[in-house]
């Protein structure tokens, strides 16, 4: 406590620490370890956003068949459960290649069905909905459906209007000519799914209305599970690849974006090291002043060794003063990171200032981890101390007549 008195003395004396050069020492430390906050909030937002707009959409697993649809589905799900228990949830789904028509203009599009009474449980489409309601109720012989936002905005839809799919099918009698398979929908519901590719092609429809379109009778192209924790897909899928075997085919939901995920875990770490050079350039003003007040305080030190101080004491006394701004620095920065993290994602909410074509996501949540903010901290206080080192060691070795003989 005695240290830390002196300490707090030396800094608030008449030669004191607290200079133009330590306000700018803090300042850039204050600058570094927000950008530093941000930056970490933003790439673990994207990649929550990224898993739960996989997640909700496609499940965790994917079950298909190489080839072929699945005829018996109430024995392939049970085949599914004997593998891996019953605790987890299945939907069947069909999955339909085509093309929507309106008004002269044509969009590839994917039309996927899906088994009313169960997909809730697997997917979170429901929660997706920003216009409309989910309804696939078949009306006039009309069924409705669910469409991304993308492909309302882009064919100008509105709710309850009608619209053309169209299935192009091989000429039995003439593999070099198509006969188109014509069927028309309703918009009930407008979704936003969180990812620019499935906001742009995306249709839900009823399982029977797309099997209907696909013309494969009761059959379904496969099942998606859902498990307990997302963490459990991968093993899952591994041993329903190895029990199951050809010609079944399992994905889970990291395989979809295995890249993009594989991306994302380096780049934190990259991020983290190239911004952390600011907080390093900070440092280095904080050691500079750290020196200055040493050259300054030649007598202080003497007369405090004289007196009986250790080198030890000393070089407590000098290396509390650079780590009272480090703290009070990371401390500051913390508090301008957290600040610009809501300004963010205000501005994004507002003007959505991240291009959903480039970045594939429609909107980035700004997630602020623990562990991110303990580790830039431990960081920032680290390379401080670190800092502090040379100055507050050549205080230490000063001799008691090298500082008084001036005097």
């Amino acid at each position: 406590m005695y240290g830390l008195w002196v300490t707090w003395r030396q800094m608030r004396g008449g030669r004191g620490y607290f200079g133009i050069t330590a306000s700018f020492a803090m300042f850039g430390m204050i600058l570094g370890v927000a950008s530093l906050v941000v930056a970490m909030a933003v790439v673990s937002g994207y990649e929550t956003t990224l898993k739960k707009s996989i997640v909700d959409v496609v499940g965790h697993v994917i079950v298909s068949k190489r080839g072929a649809a699945i005829g018996d589905v109430i024995s392939f799900t049970e085949k599914i459960k004997t593998v891996v228990g019953s605790h987890l949830k299945m939907t069947p789904f069909v999955v339909v290649e085509a093309v929507l028509a309106r008004k002269g203009q044509l969009s590839g599009v994917i039309v996927e069905g899906v088994e009313r009474q169960t997909v809730a449980e697997v997917l979170k489409l429901e929660k997706r909905i920003i216009q409309g309601k989910f309804d696939l109720e078949v009306i006039h012989d009309i069924p409705g459906v669910l469409l991304g936002r993308g492909l309302v905005k882009r064919f100008d839809l509105k709710l309850g209007d009608e619209f053309k799919v169209v299935m192009p099918q091989s000429d039995p009698y003439d593999a070099t000519q198509f006969r188109p398979r014509v069927r028309r929908f309703r918009l009930t519901g407008v979704l936003d799914l969180g990812r620019y590719d499935y906001d742009n092609r995306y249709i839900v429809a009823d399982l029977k209305a797309a099997q209907e379109l696909a013309e494969i009778g009761d059959q379904v192209m496969g099942v998606r599970l859902r498990l307990p924790e997302d963490d459990q897909a991968r093993p899952v899928a591994a041993k329903l690849a190895e029990d199951l075997g050809f010609p079944y085919w399992t994905r889970d939901w990291t395989d979809l974006n295995r890249n993009l995920f594989e991306a994302i875990k380096w780049e934190r770490w990259i991020i983290f090291l190239v911004i952390s050079v600011m907080i390093i350039a900070a440092a280095f003003n904080v050691s500079s002043t750290l020196y200055f007040s040493v050259l300054k305080r030649f007598a202080d030190i003497s007369v405090l060794k004289t007196i009986g101080a250790s080198q030890s004491f000393i070089l407590r006394l000098f290396a509390q003063q650079g780590l009272i701004i480090g703290v009070v620095g990371s401390f500051l920065g913390l508090l301008l990171g957290l600040l610009a993290c809501y300004a963010f994602s205000f501005a994004q909410g507002q003007w959505n200032i991240l291009p959903a074509e480039v970045y594939t996501l429609t909107s980035i949540e700004v997630e602020v981890r623990g562990t991110d903010v303990l580790a830039v901290f431990a960081a920032s206080l680290l390379i401080c101390f670190l800092s502090t080192l040379a100055p507050a060691l050549r205080g230490a070795r000063l001799k008691p007549v090298e500082g008084l003989r001036y005097e």
